[in-house]
């Protein structure tokens, strides 16, 4: 019984790229092809790779998989060149980030709790926080291909890791680089501790806040003829007027001094329609800022002591602008960097008013009335007693960008506190002549955003009082500075104390004392700033220098360290200084900055906003390869932004892998149904396509090599995705009646670019091009490497190239010519298997048989008179109807063979409809039978087919 052709038949799935991938991810664990591909280079031919590591909590998101995707393409390129990469996952598990997860666990909400907890118990919850790592990450980084060992992961917390850290301070402190000081800096009131400006930096981590905006009247003290009249100062923070010492204007700009309802003010000219509208005012005076510089004024509060030059009018034209307020500034140094520059100019006092909960301390020359008041909720109490003594002159309310700690969604102030520095000053020119070293993609980065925040970033705060962290290795007596041991490994600390250091934690450490000479030596309970424990991670992460001293220096600096834009004046900026202070080099080579990922609708991505999928539904429905192509095309790794598109991502199956793998499957049913041997020969001269896929291949391994080794990821996968289009849509769709007919020039050359290009693709697409490798080398080859990663990237045929440059530009011109005639072809609606009989083209050097083979035409004429158009003819002869109606049921045929699961070997009998066709059998019958591979063909009530 012949196949009824309107049955829905079900055909054998073959298996969906995440199950290969799956297989394939189960074949290298088996087999630990990673573990080979280290141990099989030399340990004298290290490539380094330095891995940021991530947060120890949470699971990660498409941002974490762009960069581990990233931190692999590029190792697997240098393993399969030869090279040693060692990759070892870390852990960054110290630090706020932790503390808060655990006071959020245990119920804590400051720091003040903590130490009522009990600083012990703190730590052990600190412990058993990081100890409890999320077992999903590894799925996530081996769905999408990424080699490294996790089973000997390190963490930051290590006692062999902080040891490293303490060894670095000490070398800096011994370089007289760390100094101990007081510095404004950005400060969280409920952790109690300053944050790096580069960390505010780097999370973005501003929201808008309403704030209050008020003008305060400064009556004028000294004689003359400002006597009696009111300076006028704008501030956004009235809880710092109780701390203030000064007002600030520009020297070199216009003030005016105005009368309105028989008070005066004086305030900036540019800003007098601003801060007087509506109001009828009288003008008095005009002149220089310069005048005004000098006059005493009374200040508002006097509870805190004073010095003498305090409560004086500056010009310091850094604080002041003309776009708000009434361009003079009221100066609270201590509160605000450029305050602080300015307080330290002009030798005013240093406010430390605010303690480290952000409360109000006790007044030293008086009772202070906000004594142990939060300072945010003190700014009402001031407006309104400012307003009771007529010295409010305006009460608004203005919007504006904020920073917040993202660790406690505090918003954070700026605040002197006594802190330990690192001399970035005195690093500087070090270290932007040693950036000329490095290689950074993309490239505007190097003199740009990366000198730029060399240029401008303030001595680097590197203490902070709280608890998580390697602690400062500084033991003191009681005279403190004056007498004082800094010590750089446990052993010293062991030998100076008489005590077995097993645990470099607090309170442990906190209770080794020293004794020495009589005096006894207490450790400061400063811990360090976590970024000194992430800089330090290319020494740290093997302990140098008390382990590995040899590897460090002869593979010092690293080749290659990849994360987001963010980290370039973070993680990249603080590793650089450490670095730089501590051995005069870079630390790396090459680094990619990978650009930021929103969500589908701009937004940053979140699950609150629903505006990205599940990174773990689309590696179990679309796959790690797809991900990979998807993520490292992109324009994220040339350091631009770009929102998550999943259709794209899906595209990249359906464009690459499909074609790809369809081309892998064309090539097994045949090299089965002709005994294909790996050892026949390739004739590169007996086809002119056969020729041309083989100079494509080759110039793709030429375009994939160079692009990696300058760190251009993009471009290389390009030239991967462009190959696949021209093998898969050209070259095989053009040879499939040769390799059908199982011509074994064709078979080989397809075996040929098949197989090396899966050690070409292999660094990109890992799994297909294993299962590529799996299916074909070590199916049809003898005596095979038993995966494609443990191959050698295939080299260039540069001859080939050099002899073979035309070819290229020929058959490019070749299939612009086919693209037109298709177009012309569909816009007449006459489809592809109606043989024509001309084609007119330009008269240029193109592929005149495969042009007649692709467009179905009989002949082709050149064009005389340097015309550029081409010309079909539609005009249609009995003889051409009748082929047309031939290719037409052959297609027929071939579809209900493939319905019916049927393979290519596998002999058919043949039922047509005698009205419809019969001319076409008659005349073209033995033609038909071989080509269907049919034993007979006849007359029926419908098409179908049957297998003999």
């Amino acid at each position: 019984m012949l196949i009824d052709t309107d049955k829905k038949i079900k055909l054998p799935q073959s298996d969906s790229f995440p199950e290969l991938e799956a297989k394939a991810l189960a074949f290298w664990k088996e087999n630990k092809i990673f573990e080979k591909s280290v141990e099989n280079a030399p340990k004298d031919n290290l490539y380094v790779f330095y891995d940021g590591p991530p947060f120890i909590s949470g699971l990660p998101h498409y941002g974490h998989l762009l960069g581990s995707i990233a931190k692999d393409v590029i190792p697997r390129y240098w393993t399969m060149k030869g090279k040693r990469v060692e990759r070892v996952w870390g852990w960054d598990a110290h630090g706020l980030t932790v503390e808060n997860k655990v006071q959020k666990k245990l119920g804590i909400k400051n720091k003040r709790d903590i130490e009522k907890f009990g600083l012990e118990k703190f730590i052990q919850e600190c412990y058993k926080y990081t100890s409890e790592v999320s077992a999903e990450w590894e799925w996530y980084i081996d769905r999408i291909g990424r080699w490294v060992d996790f089973k000997n992961a390190y963490k930051t917390i290590d006692q062999n890791y902080m040891e490293s850290e303490i060894w670095a301070f000490k070398q800096l402190y011994d370089k007289g680089l760390i100094y101990e000081g007081i510095r404004t800096s950005l400060f969280c009131t409920t952790c109690g501790t300053p944050v790096s400006n580069f960390e505010v930096a780097m999370d973005n981590t501003y929201k808008d806040m309403e704030d209050p905006s008020v003008t305060v009247k400064f009556p004028v003290t000294s004689k003359g003829e400002f006597e009696g009249a009111s300076v006028l100062a704008w501030t956004t923070t009235p809880w710092t007027v109780p701390s203030n010492r000064g007002l600030t204007l520009d020297g070199n700009k216009n003030y005016i001094l105005v009368e309105l309802e028989g008070e005066k003010f004086i305030l900036a000219k540019e800003r007098l329609e601003s801060v007087f509208e509506g109001k009828k005012y009288k003008k008095i005076n005009e002149f220089k800022g310069s005048k005004l510089v000098g006059l005493e004024y009374k200040p508002p509060y006097k509870f805190f002591a004073s010095g003498k030059a305090d409560f004086k009018v500056y010009s310091y034209e850094q604080m002041v602008n003309m776009e708000e307020g009434t361009g003079i500034v009221h100066s609270a140094p201590g509160f605000g960097d450029v305050d602080t520059a300015m307080g330290k100019h002009y030798n005013l006092t240093l406010m430390l008013s605010i303690d480290d909960e952000g409360k109000f301390i006790p007044g030293n020359n008086g009772k202070n009335p906000f004594e142990g008041l939060y300072y945010a909720k003190a700014n009402d109490l001031i407006i309104n007693d400012l307003l009771d003594r007529n010295l409010l002159f305006s009460n608004l309310r203005i919007v504006h960008r904020f920073p917040y700690h993202d660790r406690c969604e505090t918003p954070l102030i700026q605040k002197a506190q006594n802190s330990w520095f690192i001399n970035v000053a005195k690093l500087k020119k070090d270290m932007i002549i040693l950036n000329e070293n490095i290689n950074w993609i993309p490239s505007h980065l190097k003199h740009g955003r990366f000198v730029q925040g060399i240029e401008q970033a303030p001595d680097w705060c590197i203490s902070r009082n709280r608890f998580w962290g390697t602690p400062m290795p500084i033991w003191e007596s009681e005279d403190g500075a004056k007498d004082r041991i800094v010590i750089s490994s446990i052993k010293e600390l062991e030998d100076l104390s008489g005590q077995k250091i097993t645990d470099l934690h607090r309170p442990y450490i906190d209770n080794v004392e020293i004794k020495k000479d009589g005096k006894v030596y207490k450790r400061r309970l400063e811990v360090l700033d976590s970024w000194v424990g992430a800089g330090s991670m290319p020494y740290a992460q093997i302990h140098y220098p008390f382990e590995n001293t040899e590897e460090f220096e002869k593979n010092f600096p690293g080749d290659y360290i990849v994360e987001y834009i963010g980290q370039v004046r973070a993680w990249f900026y603080v590793t650089h200084v450490l670095s730089t202070a501590l051995f005069g080099k870079n630390a790396f080579k090459n680094v990619i900055s990978t650009g930021v990922m929103s969500g589908n609708d701009g937004r940053k991505m979140s699950k609150t906003y629903g505006n990205y999928t599940d990174p773990r539904e689309v590696l179990e429905t679309v796959g790690g390869d797809a991900l990979r192509l998807y993520l490292m095309s992109s324009p994220l790794m040339v350091g631009d932004n770009s929102n998550f598109d999943l259709v794209e991502l899906k595209n990249k199956s359906k464009s690459v892998l499909n074609p790809l793998w369809n081309s892998v499957k064309f090539f097994e049913i045949y090299a089965n149904l002709y005994n294909f041997d790996p050892s026949w020969e390739i004739n590169l001269e007996k086809s002119p396509i056969d020729k041309w896929i083989v100079v494509r291949l080759n110039e793709t391994i030429k375009q994939v090599s160079e692009n990696i080794e300058n760190y251009l990821v993009p471009p290389a996968v390009k030239s991967i995705e462009e190959f696949v289009d021209d093998l898969s849509r050209w070259y095989v769709r053009r040879s499939r009646d040769r390799i059908s007919s199982g011509d074994k020039n064709a078979l080989a050359v397809l075996y040929h670019v098949l197989t090396t290009f899966s050690k070409v693709s292999a660094p990109i697409i890992p799994f297909i091009s294993e299962n590529i490798y799996k299916n074909l080398v070590l199916r049809f080859g003898l005596n095979q490497i038993e995966s494609v990663h443990l191959c050698t990237f295939p080299k260039s045929d540069k001859n080939l190239l050099k002899s073979s440059s035309t070819i290229i530009e020929k058959m490019k011109k070749t299939r612009e010519i086919v693209t037109q005639a298709l177009s012309m072809r569909a816009e007449k609606s006459v489809g592809v298997r109606q043989p024509l009989s001309t084609l007119e083209i330009p008269d240029i050097d193109i592929f005149e048989d495969l042009i007649k083979e692709e467009v179905n035409v009989k002949s082709i004429t050149k064009a005389k008179g340097g015309k550029t158009e081409i010309r079909l003819d539609f005009k249609l002869t009995k003889e051409l109807e009748l082929e047309g109606k031939l290719r037409e049921f052959i297609r027929k045929v071939q579809d209900l063979r493939k319905k019916a699961g049927y393979g290519v070997s596998d002999v058919i009998e043949v039922e047509f409809i005698e009205s419809e066709i019969g001319e076409v059998i008659k005349k073209y019958t033995d033609e038909i039978k071989s080509k269907v591979n049919a034993r007979s063909l006849r007359a029926g009530g419908q098409y179908g087919i049957k297998k003999v």
